[in-house]
């Protein structure tokens, strides 16, 4: 009771900023774990070579169970990656999003730089 009380008496706006900061900074971490499961997996590669695809469509793909696949592609969706037809239930890319994400498609591939950071974060 006492430390809510004094919570209460001292929030300020800098307390506010730094609680949406440290959000931000989680937010970011479990978005890169998304990311790194999606290249170890190979979810972006399959998903880009298939859309438009169901969500069974890309797990056979992948050899995954669907339940997995069709968690890591609502992710995708809510943090607007992929693209989602809510009429026929597919996912599809964004043509230019599969320049980054896919490792056969360029050199550039955005999603692999996350499995080093949790790489990384292991070793600590």
């Amino acid at each position: 009771m006492v430390t809510q009380l004094l919570l209460l008496l001292f929030y300020d706006s800098r307390m506010d900023a730094l609680s949406q900061k440290i959000i931000t900074i989680f937010t970011s971490n479990a978005l890169s774990l998304m990311f790194s499961i999606g290249h170890r997996t190979r979810l972006f590669n399959v998903s880009s070579l298939l859309l438009p695809a169901s969500n069974e469509q890309v797990a056979n793909a992948a050899g995954l169970q669907k339940r997995y696949a069709q968690e890591w592609l609502n992710l995708t969706v809510v943090v607007k990656i992929l693209d989602h037809s809510s009429s026929d239930r597919t996912y599809y890319w964004p043509p230019e999003y599969t320049v980054l994400m896919n490792r056969g498609v360029s050199p550039i591939n955005m999603a692999a730089i996350a499995q080093y950071i949790y790489s990384s974060a292991s070793l600590s």
